[in-house]
């Protein structure tokens, strides 16, 4: 009998332990995912653990209109938290134009400018 309970203790213990060194190694991704504002995605982000970024950008008008648009260069300092996406989206008026967004994430949360043809404003987002 106490062979069996040392025997349960030792793998709990074991169990434990390599919970414990798992969660230790793994380090949180901070760009990987969905980011957006009042429950709409606006980015759908990748990052490879180094520097690149790829994905989608979403871009609306109120309820009327919306574009996805591939990410053709993206970049993410893990030292800054600077994240820099670039990319051609299509407008309502079905022009093409170049954009380019800069921002940083702190958290859950990213925040900083856009561009697009010669439109800009700047942009807070969650992860959601």
């Amino acid at each position: 009998m106490r062979l069996r309970v040392l025997a349960i203790g030792c793998l709990a213990l074991l169990a434990a332990t390599a919970a414990i060194a798992q969660t230790g190694t793994e380090t949180k991704d901070p760009v990987t995912g969905k980011w957006g504002s009042d429950g709409l995605p606006y980015l759908e982000l990748t990052f490879d653990g180094k520097r690149t970024v790829s994905g989608t950008t979403i871009w609306r008008m109120g309820d009327s209109y919306e574009h996805r648009a591939a990410i053709k260069a993206g970049s993410f300092d893990p030292k800054t938290g600077v994240l820099k996406l670039e990319g051609e989206a299509k407008g309502p008026d079905g022009v093409t134009a170049a954009y380019v967004i800069e921002g940083r994430i702190e958290g859950d949360t990213v925040a900083g400018t856009y561009k697009v043809g010669e439109k800009g404003g700047e942009f807070t987002f969650k992860r959601q």
